[in-house]
C-alpha cells in the first residue's frame, strides 16, 4: 500500500511542479523551495492516492493469500470468507479517519501554504528581475521593457505578450509603479499616461489612451474555463478564498451565510459532501477490492483486473458528473452517494458469487443439463 501510495502521489504530483516550472526558471531552483512544494501539495494529493493504494494494497493481499491456495485451506477448515471483512474494514477505517483528517483540515492548510509561497516567489520575481534598460522576461508570459526608474516610480513602460497572436495587445505608459496586495495575493502595475495597442480581427487597429491603469502581474496558467468553481480565484477588492482553502468548519460558516438559492451556497455545498465522499470512498473501495483479490483457477487472473480498473473507472466518471450537477444546483446531495452505492455493490455481487459458489452450482446445473440433452 505503501509503494502504490508513493507512485501514485508523485504521478498526481507532477502536474504542481510543472505549474512550478515557470516560477523556478525566473527565480533559481532552491532545494527549500522545492522541498516546500512538495510539502503543501501532498495533502489534497493524498485524498486521491491513498484510497486507491487501500484498494490495490488489499487487492494484492487477498490475491497473494489466494494464488498460494491459503484461502482454499481455510474454507475447507470451516472458515467463511466473512471472516476477512473485520481485519479490512478496519483498517480501512483507520485509513478512512487519516483521508478525513487530510480533506476536513490538512489539505486547506496546505492549499492556503501554496498559494503563500506561489505568491513569494512572485514578490522575489518582481522586486529582483525587474531590470532597467533590459527585456524581461515574466514567467515565460510577458514581454516588459523599462527605459527609466527614479526610486520606486518606473519610466517608460512597454508591456507585451511573449508570445504576441492577432488578438494581443501591446500597452505603453508613461510612468507607473508596483504595489503589493499582500491580502488578496496580488501584484499591481499601476501605469500612468499611457495606451493600449490591439489588432482588430477585420485588419482594423485600435487605440485607447488612459490616465490610469492598474495592471496586474500573475503567474501563467492554462486555459481553464470549464473546471470547476472551487479551483478559480474571483478578482477584484474583497476577493475571497477558494473553497478548498476552507477547513470544513469555515467552509460550513460560510455556507450558511449565502443565500441557499446562490451558486456560491451550491458551490459550497457540493465541495462539502465531496470532501466526506472522499472519506466514505476508503471503505467502500475495500470491500469491493476483497472479493476482487479472490483468485478463481477455472478464469484468468487478468479478468479481475480489468474488471476493477473498469469499474473505478466508470465511478470516477459517475462522481465526477454528479459532483458538476451539485455545484450547478440540478441534483440534491444524496445522488452524489450514488457513486459509492455503485462502488459497493460491485463488490458485494461479487462476494456472494464466491462465497455461495454461484459459479460451481450454476456449472453443475449447466453440466446436468448437457448430460440430459445427450
Amino acid at each position: 500500500m505503501l509503494l502504490s501510495t508513493g507512485v501514485i502521489s508523485t504521478v498526481l504530483m507532477m502536474n504542481q511542479l510543472f505549474e512550478f516550472i515557470p516560477f523556478l526558471q525566473s527565480t533559481g531552483v532552491e532545494l527549500n523551495v522545492i522541498a516546500k512544494m512538495i510539502l503543501f501539495s501532498l495533502p489534497p494529493v493524498l485524498m486521491i492516492s491513498v484510497p486507491v493504494s487501500l484498494l490495490i494494497g488489499i487487492y494484492a493481499g487477498i490475491s497473494r493469500l489466494s494464488s498460494d491456495s491459503e484461502l482454499i485451506v481455510m474454507r475447507a477448515s470451516g472458515v467463511s470468507l466473512s471472516f476477512f471483512f473485520r481485519p479490512v474494514l478496519m483498517v480501512a477505517s483507520v485509513v478512512a479517519l487519516f483521508v478525513m483528517l487530510q480533506s476536513f483540515y490538512l489539505s486547506p492548510i496546505g492549499v492556503k501554504n501554496m498559494a503563500e509561497l506561489k505568491f513569494n516567489l512572485l514578490k522575489k520575481q518582481t522586486r529582483l528581475n525587474l531590470q532597467v534598460g533590459q527585456i524581461n522576461n515574466f514567467f515565460g508570459q510577458k514581454l516588459i521593457y523599462i527605459f527609466g526608474k527614479k526610486g520606486e516610480l518606473f519610466e517608460g513602460i512597454f508591456i507585451s505578450d511573449w508570445k504576441s497572436d492577432r488578438n494581443s495587445g501591446v500597452i505603453e505608459a508613461k510612468t507607473g509603479k508596483i504595489y503589493l496586495d499582500e491580502k488578496n495575493h496580488k501584484i499591481v502595475f499601476r501605469l500612468h499616461e499611457g495606451k493600449i495597442h490591439t489588432v482588430l480581427e477585420d485588419d482594423g487597429y485600435r487605440i485607447v489612451e488612459f490616465d490610469q491603469l492598474d495592471y496586474s502581474l500573475v503567474p501563467p496558467k492554462s486555459e481553464r474555463k470549464n473546471i470547476p468553481h472551487r479551483f478559480k480565484k474571483e478578482q477584484g477588492p474583497g476577493e475571497k478564498q477558494l473553497d478548498t482553502e476552507l477547513s470544513i468548519n469555515e467552509l460550513v460558516a460560510v455556507m450558511n451565510k449565502v443565500p441557499k438559492n446562490s451558486s456560491d451556497y451550491f458551490q459550497y455545498r457540493e465541495e462539502f459532501h465531496g470532501r466526506i465522499v472522499a472519506a466514505l470512498a476508503c471503505l467502500c473501495f475495500a470491500i469491493f477490492a476483497l472479493p476482487m483479490g479472490i483468485y478463481n483457477p477455472r478464469s484468468p487472473k487478468a479478468g479481475n483486473i480489468v474488471y476493477m480498473i473498469t469499474v473505478l473507472l466508470v465511478y470516477f466518471l459517475i462522481y465526477a458528473h454528479i459532483r458538476n450537477l451539485l455545484s450547478k444546483g440540478e441534483t440534491s446531495p444524496p445522488v452524489l452517494y450514488l457513486a459509492l452505492v455503485f462502488i459497493i455493490a460491485n463488490g458485494l455481487v461479487k462476494y456472494l458469487k464466491i462465497n455461495l459458489n454461484i459459479d460451481s452450482i450454476f456449472q453443475y446445473f449447466l453440466e446436468q443439463r448437457k448430460k440430459k440433452i445427450s
